[in-house]
């Protein structure tokens, strides 16, 4: 964030560290949400694969069931491919609910500025100036300080 973000806008220190932890919430969450796609795509990719070659280089040429049984459990790739594509999917989701209660802690701080709006900006000049920082918020983060809901 720019050191000028907030000087023209005449807001407390404390309004300013609020509104600098709800950016960061924010951008933490963002993070989060990229890496925990990324992760998801990986692990439905790797099972993709790894079903076709079961299916594909194991189940149709084998032709019963048990010379399948045999032929996977023969080889120990195939139980560590399965391992790591188990341990893929395991980190997919432990980032998944990291990536949700960063949301949570997000949503959370930006209602909680929207709902002590009136305490932040105690002065009429600060409270009529205030939307300006909604926009800027609004336009620069991503971040709607205007409605609870959103």
């Amino acid at each position: 964030m720019s050191k000028g973000f907030f000087e023209d806008l005449h807001i407390d220190e404390v309004t300013k560290q609020m509104l600098l932890g709800v950016i960061e919430k924010k951008q933490e969450w963002e993070r989060l949400k990229k890496h925990s796609l990324i992760l998801q795509l990986v692990a439905f990719g790797g099972f993709t694969a790894f079903f076709i070659y079961v299916l594909l280089g194991l189940l149709i040429p084998s032709g019963t069931w048990t010379a399948f049984v045999q032929a996977f459990f023969g080889k120990t790739a195939h139980l560590y491919m399965l391992l790591l594509l188990l341990t893929l999917y395991w980190i997919a989701l432990h980032n998944k609910r990291k990536c949700d209660k960063a949301e949570e802690e997000f949503h959370s701080l930006r209602c909680e500025i929207i709902q002590k709006s009136a305490d932040l900006w105690k002065e009429e000049q600060q409270w009529k100036e205030r939307h300006k920082l909604f926009e800027r918020m609004k336009k620069e983060y991503d971040i709607n300080l205007y409605y609870e809901n959103s």
